[in-house]
This record gives C-alpha cells, sequence and structure tokens, in this order.
C-alpha cells in the first residue's frame, strides 16, 4: 500500500510517551531537567522504571499536487480499521492470505483517493491492542489532524490543516470515531469532516441524545451505512446489489437512526469495503459535488449582496 500509494510510516507515539519521537527522547535524555514534565508524563511501574509500550505509527501521504505557489490544500481520505489483530490498512488477515491483497486492505479505496488528489492517512487502532483501541485511535486522530504531530518526514508527509476530511470507519472504528467526537475537546475536528462512510460499524445514535448537533450530521446526507448481510437475519439480500438501499425495521432505526443505509453485496463482514467500493466513492463523490454547488451558491449570493450596496 506505501508503495502503490506513494505513502510513508510515520510515528505517532514512540512508545514511551508525551508523543516524543525517538530521536527528540535521545536528545532529551540528556537533559532531563529541561522538559520535566514529559519525563513525569511516561508510563512507569510500579517501581518507577519506565514502560516501552508498542509504538504508534500511521501510514500517511501529502498529495503532491499544487498551485504555482505550492499552497494549494487538499482533502484528505482517512482510513481507520476495525477492532482486532489487523494493522494499518489490513481489514482481514485471513484474506490476505487466502483471497489477495486488494480484497482484504484499503489498497482500492487508497487508489481512488489518490486518483482524486487527495491526502491519504490510514491509521492503526490496534498497535498496541485492540484493549487499548480507543486510546490508540485517540491519540493518532489528536496527533495528525489537530496538533503537531511529533513525528518529521521529509516532503511534509502529514496532512496537518489541509482542506476536508473524508473518513471511511470500519466496524470498531465506527464507535470509536463517533466516541472521539462526543469529547468537547475534539470538537475543533467536526467541521473539517465533510463526509463520513460507516462500514458495518458499531456505534449508536443513542449516545448522541445530548449532542443534536453530532447526532443529526450522522444522520444527514454527508454520512452512509454500509452494511454486510446476515443470511440468517436478513430479508431479501440475495437479490440485493451493492449499494442499493435496505429496509431499516425498529431496531436498526433505534440504533443507528435515519442515516442512509445500504448493502455491501456481502455476507463476509471483513470484504464490506471491497465488495461496496464503488457505491462508497459514490458517496464520497457527491459529498464532494455537493459542497462545490453550496459554495458556488454561496459566492452568487455574496456579489449579489455586493451589487446591491453598490446601488
Amino acid at each position: 500500500m506505501a508503495e502503490a500509494c506513494d505513502l510513508v510510516w510515520v510515528t505517532v507515539c514512540d512508545g514511551k510517551g508525551g508523543g516524543l519521537s525517538a530521536r527528540r527522547l535521545d536528545e532529551q535524555s540528556s537533559n532531563l531537567s529541561s522538559d520535566s514534565k514529559s519525563v513525569r508524563d511516561w508510563p512507569r511501574d510500579d517501581e518507577g522504571n519506565i514502560i516501552v509500550r508498542e509504538p504508534i505509527r500511521a501510514l500517511v501521504g501529502r498529495c503532491k499536487s499544487g498551485n504555482v505557489n505550492g499552497n494549494q490544500t487538499n482533502d484528505t481520505f482517512l482510513v481507520s480499521t476495525g477492532k482486532g489483530k489487523v494493522s494499518a490498512g489490513i481489514f482481514s488477515r485471513q484474506h490476505l492470505l487466502t483471497t489477495g491483497l486488494e480484497p482484504s486492505t484499503a489498497l482500492p479505496l487508497l487508489r481512488e483517493a489518490r486518483s482524486r488528489g487527495m491526502n491519504c492517512v490510514v491509521i492503526d487502532p490496534n498497535a498496541r491492542g485492540d484493549c487499548v483501541g480507543m486510546e490508540t485511535f485517540q491519540e493518532s486522530v489528536r496527533s495528525l489532524f489537530q496538533q503537531e504531530c511529533s513525528a518529521e518526514v521529509e516532503d511534509a508527509s502529514i496532512p496537518a490543516n489541509d482542506g476536508h476530511i473524508y473518513v471511511l470507519a470500519h466496524s470498531a472504528a465506527g464507535g470509536q470515531l463517533v466516541r472521539y467526537l462526543l469529547d468537547k475537546n475534539q470538537s475543533a475536528l467536526l467541521p473539517r469532516i465533510r463526509s463520513i462512510t460507516f462500514t458495518d460499524s458499531t456505534h449508536s445514535v443513542q449516545w448522541l441524545k445530548k449532542h443534536p448537533h453530532l447526532a443529526s450530521f450522522i444522520q444527514s446526507s454527508k454520512a452512509l451505512y454500509v452494511r454486510s448481510a446476515n443470511p440468517m437475519r436478513d430479508d431479501g439480500w440475495e437479490t440485493a446489489a451493492a449499494g442499493d438501499e435496505c429496509d431499516k425495521d425498529h431496531f436498526w432505526s433505534h440504533r443507528f437512526g435515519q442515516i442512509k443505509t445500504v448493502w455491501a453485496g456481502t455476507t463476509d463482514h471483513s470484504l464490506t469495503n471491497w465488495a461496496a467500493r464503488a457505491p462508497i466513492w459514490e458517496h464520497f463523490d457527491k459529498s464532494a459535488t455537493d459542497e462545490i454547488a453550496e459554495n458556488s451558491g454561496n459566492e452568487a449570493e455574496n456579489e449579489s449582496d455586493t451589487d446591491k450596496v453598490q446601488k
């Protein structure tokens, strides 16, 4: 994926806390008094020894296209995989071995994003084990999108504050994303999110009873839910193609609200993103088109108001 889509690995957290890169840790170890707070923040055991945890890394890549001044912003495609033993951009280890690279990973989706001139970010919520997936998700998104990331890579690969964000949240990542947005300290991210696709997500609108703005957003036309079929529970899935809208019963509406829900075109949870790749990008493209139309309408309205003032 990294080679095919021109992505690089960056270190979000080196495993010793504080969001510090390994290089900065080496520098500060010779002058601990200059940054004692960072030292105190390192995780330690009962005897006071520093606990070295697994590093948190992400695949990132900035689109190299831009205007003559080199300051044109690009939208960003963010991918987060589900809970389990899988790493960044991998949806199924079994299918990686038996079915192939494209059906089991985010590679086809990333290629589509690159062809549209988008930055790409693929985070790994399972870097430190699925038991602390939410903590890892928070650290990754906050470091990459809401503050200066500790990692230093060539060619400014980290998307920083470029454009809007288009999110693909698979399985448990959907719940992690909604919980992240519920935190008032992370609310600055929401205005940047232009569109979300949940694939077999675990979130619930019942979490959002006291957050009507967020509840409205994830049930609006900017959000899409793609679901795999359960042969034992679902009716009519055999004749449904990927992207066909599916009926929502009372239970479904109670949990996920009025979000547009479509079939993935498969009964395999791990292949949801592969089978529904076309509807996923149709949704993102429509959101982008709606944004252009919205901006054009606002510009026309502003010009009209200016003309009235001049007259």
